[in-house]
């Protein structure tokens, strides 16, 4: 019997990228957006997002930070990055040395 309902992961990369110069590492280097959404799918017809997390990696050392504030990541995400600067505490730092050809 084939699954009706499955839920299919995807990732894609947003308009943004913020200078930095990174606590970690020291160097320059700048943050780059990405969004991860889940979608339902019906018979592998996508039906409606279920679940959408924000992240930003660090360029100079490639962190992969979660982007907790959600009106920021919105915003980022409508492509009104340029009015958006993420701080320390925008940001949870969940990987580092993240490999960027998985993201």
């Amino acid at each position: 019997m084939l699954p009706v309902f499955d839920i299919k992961v995807q990732r894609e990369e947003l308009d943004f990228y913020q200078p930095i110069l990174c606590d970690c590492c020291h160097k320059y280097g700048r943050y780059e957006a990405y969004v991860e959404y889940s979608i339902l799918r019906f018979i592998g017809i996508p039906c409606f997002p279920v679940k959408k997390r924000f992240y930003a990696v660090s360029t100079c050392c490639n962190n992969l930070y979660l982007i907790k504030n959600r009106e920021k990541a919105l915003m980022i995400e409508r492509q009104q990055g340029h009015n958006v600067f993420l701080f320390e505490k925008d940001l949870e730092l969940i990987v580092e040395n993240y490999p960027c050809t998985d993201l």
